[in-house]
């Protein structure tokens, strides 16, 4: 596999990387104030607990990133004490359980924070409610969960989304040296460099989590071999039952799963289910990249690669501009973010359907991508559009000419029908003829409560960056359209 990383190289990203006495000093002062208050308030109320503790990599992991940690305090439940709740069938169970949640939310965690010096509060949705904030300078989510020993979980699976993830944090704590811990931080740098991490990443709805790459760098002898199952994971599957990639694909509850890398605590579950296929094949492109920039030996460039910097807001090249499109849009805070963010994907996949096809099913704009970009409350969708101007009328193709009921009826709606290659046509005068005034109508079909249409900001700019530099590289059917458009304009202008 060769010297991917270099000692150089790896002391140089740690050194960058690795959080400073100060930030796990403040870290571990917020969560001492927010579990003392969540206590002192479960005493006043009388609410019932099992554990108060910080998971994921500010947890017992530790493999938290310098500059960029986040705090999830998980409150855990007795099952024994919520058992007429969970006794109910499921979907009842579920509507109980978000009720209580809410309740948690409202008569506990809101309560116990009152007093402390916190921010940007707001009670907001997942599968259930929690509470996030923000206290001195760190993001919190207090959520509860229910505290399911492992046997249980193996069997009957969790009540909430989140109850494996305790479990998750114990294997993880259990499992990782020093060298594996800074190995796990070089991955997570990695995938945050290529912008392809977790909820808030700028390639696909949903990036590479952190606990899946803290699993690689467990089951890893060392970083290259970390990077080497990374980058084969869609061929090579990880699985502590060593089932095989047909086997796993032709299993039910891995339907429509990709890429696999099983939950070593519970091995019903994918953990790479959630990846946004678009996300791993751009980490994918950015490893073969860094092989090839280690290859020639520049320590510089594979460190760069390795740590994370903004995407670049740099104007598109002249030949691209009349292919794209952009909207964006400002967030009045009440909405998490999470819930934006989807809302947006699932409009952006409404105007690419629309983009491509007429109603009638001919093509329309031609081939499409899109996405999905958001900093703090500015959020931004781009298009690239394979033609952003089209002709005003289209042919249509009615049925065949042979079929003398069908072709009957398609003649008394259209009396101009005429007979070619065996079918009917007929001429149609199209609805859209510009893409963006296409994408314009989509989003105001689709309103999105809390978000207004602002002017373009550097958040535009990198979601069309994000377009150009990072996700047409994988996509090589429109690349090779757009680049031949491209090639054809230079001969013009040369």
């Amino acid at each position: 596999m060769g010297n991917l990383i270099t000692e150089e190289v790896r002391s140089k990203v740690l050194a960058k990387i690795t959080p400073t006495k100060e930030e796990l000093d403040n870290q571990t002062k917020v969560i001492s104030e927010l579990k003392n208050a969540l206590i002192r308030q479960s005493e006043v109320a009388d609410f019932q607990y099992s554990f108060i503790e910080p998971q994921g990599s500010t947890g017992r992991k530790q493999t938290q990133l310098r500059g960029v940690a986040d705090i999830d305090l998980f409150v855990g439940l007795n099952p024994v004490d919520y058992s007429e709740v969970l006794e109910l069938p499921q979907q009842q169970r579920h509507s109980r359980i978000n009720h209580l949640m809410d309740g948690l939310v409202s008569d506990w965690f809101t309560h116990a924070i009152t007093g402390l010096d916190v921010s940007s509060v707001q009670k907001t949705y997942s599968q259930h409610p929690y509470l996030s904030l923000n206290m001195r300078g760190l993001d919190v989510d207090i959520l509860g969960c229910f505290d399911i020993d492992q046997v249980k979980l193996a069997e009957d699976g969790p009540y909430t989304a989140v109850d494996r993830t305790v479990h998750h944090t114990r294997f993880v704590a259990d499992n990782l040296t020093k060298e594996k811990r800074e190995n796990a931080r070089i991955l997570k740098s990695f995938v945050r460099g290529s912008h392809a991490y977790a909820d808030r990443c700028a390639v696909g709805r949903m990036g590479l989590t952190g606990v899946s790459l803290e699993l690689l760098a467990i089951l890893s002898n060392n970083i290259e071999k970390a990077f080497h199952a990374l980058e084969h994971l869609d061929k090579k599957p990880i699985d502590p039952k060593d089932r095989s990639l047909t086997e796993l694909e032709q299993t039910p509850s891995f339907r429509n799963n990709h890429i696999f890398l099983i939950d070593p605590t519970d091995t019903n579950r994918n953990i790479a289910s959630s990846f946004s296929p678009r996300s791993y094949r751009w980490v994918k492109h950015r490893i073969i990249e860094l092989r090839q920039v280690s290859k020639r030996q520049n320590a510089k460039s594979v460190t760069n690669m390795l740590i994370e910097k903004p995407i670049p807001t740099k104007a598109l090249p002249n030949w691209l501009e009349e292919y794209v499109a952009v909207h964006e849009f400002k967030s009045d805070g009440s909405t998490h973010y999470t819930i934006l963010r989807d809302k947006l994907h699932r409009i952006a996949r409404r105007a690419q359907t629309l983009l491509q096809a007429e109603r009638t099913g001919e093509p329309r704009f031609g081939m499409t991508l899109a996405e999905v970009y958001f900093e703090n409350d500015n959020y931004a969708v781009g298009f690239i559009v394979e033609n952003t101007k089209i002709s005003e009328h289209y042919s249509r193709r009615g049925p065949p000419a042979d079929l003398i009921e069908a072709s009957e009826e398609f003649k008394k709606i259209h009396s101009d029908a005429q007979v070619k290659d065996g079918f009917f046509w007929v001429t149609e005068k199209r609805q859209w003829t510009a893409a963006d005034a296409l994408i314009a109508n989509t989003f105001l079909e689709n309103p999105n409560d809390g978000l207004t249409l602002t002017r373009k900001s550097k958040v535009s700019r990198r979601v069309l960056t994000v377009l150009h530099k990072f996700i047409l590289p994988i996509e090589p059917e429109l690349f090779q359209k757009i680049t031949r458009v491209k090639d054809r304009n230079l001969e013009r202008t040369g």
